[in-house]
């Protein structure tokens, strides 16, 4: 062999060495891949029945926040309140075992005023609901028609004081008003006029013998909002409220305008320089 054929060969078998190496590496990185397409595909995919069951146990999660241990909705008193003849029928569906029917999901939400279309589809905001008017005075014709136990004048722990009404029909079921007044001087006229008008309508619930179903609550703005927007059960925030933290009555001295409760003397120490400032807008507009 010359020397020239032996440096060929030297180089072909270099070549040929290559090869084999780079197909061999090819073969592993394919064989790894399969197994990760593999697995991917024995991973079992979420079901419908197992998503509906997720978002049952976050509704009781939700429900029970806040609430005592022997004070808790549990699924036979849940079961009770449905009116089902087993309460392994609920049990089934919380758990993942059934997946429940669409009459039954509508009658779970009808029945504890939950969004269905979050239930069903996990879309929105579990409470979530739309139920707002302008003026708080449109509301008394509802609350007169509608006769809640109790109704709650809930406002947000800041200078402007976001205030909204909730109704509370049982311990289960609640309507929010999704509409907010400013009940301090951070209002223009028709906030001016909102002011106003929800004076009006406490003492017009008054006058129609619903005081002592009237409340009043002062939250943290996180609190606050979960409850507005639908993100938390709304008698999350009431669960131990009148033990825990008081019925706060801003809103039956917010009426007091003459000063003729005797401790209004602190209203501004209690209630803050803007709610003083929303009673001289009630003032102004009575002519005082």
């Amino acid at each position: 062999m010359t020397p020239q054929d032996f440096g060929l060969s030297i180089i072909a078998s270099w070549i040929a060495n290559k090869i084999s190496k780079n197909k061999k590496n090819e073969n592993e990185d394919n064989s790894k891949l399969k197994e990760i397409l593999f697995e991917n595909k024995e991973k079992k995919e979420e079901t419908e029945t197992e998503r509906l069951s997720k978002r049952f146990q976050k509704l009781f999660e939700l429900m029970n926040q806040n609430r005592g241990q022997y004070n808790e909705f549990t699924i036979p008193k849940v079961s009770e309140l449905l009116g089902l003849e087993k309460r392994s029928i609920l049990e089934n569906i919380v758990n993942g075992t059934d997946e429940p029917s669409f009459k039954f999901i509508k009658e779970f939400c009808e029945k504890f005023r939950i969004s269905y279309k979050w239930l069903n589809e996990g879309k929105g905001e579990p409470f979530a609901f739309t139920y707002d008017y302008f003026s708080p005075m449109s509301y008394l014709d509802d609350i007169i028609k509608l006769n809640p136990e109790k109704i709650y004048f809930i406002q947000n722990k800041s200078k402007v004081a976001e205030t909204f009404i909730m109704l509370g029909f049982s311990d289960w079921y609640y309507m929010v008003g999704t509409k907010t007044w400013h009940i301090s001087n951070y209002v223009g006229a028709s906030g001016q006029s909102q002011i106003y008008d929800l004076y009006r309508l406490i003492v017009a619930l008054k006058e129609n013998m619903f005081y002592t179903k009237c409340h009043g609550l002062k939250l943290d703005k996180e609190e606050f909002y979960d409850i507005l927007l639908g993100r938390k059960f709304p008698g999350s925030c009431l669960n131990g409220n009148m033990g825990r933290r008081g019925d706060n009555p801003w809103w039956d001295d917010f009426t007091d305008v003459t000063n003729h409760y005797p401790i209004s003397i602190n209203y501004e120490g209690m209630h803050g320089k803007s709610f003083i400032d929303a009673q001289n807008i009630v003032k102004y507009k009575l002519n005082l």
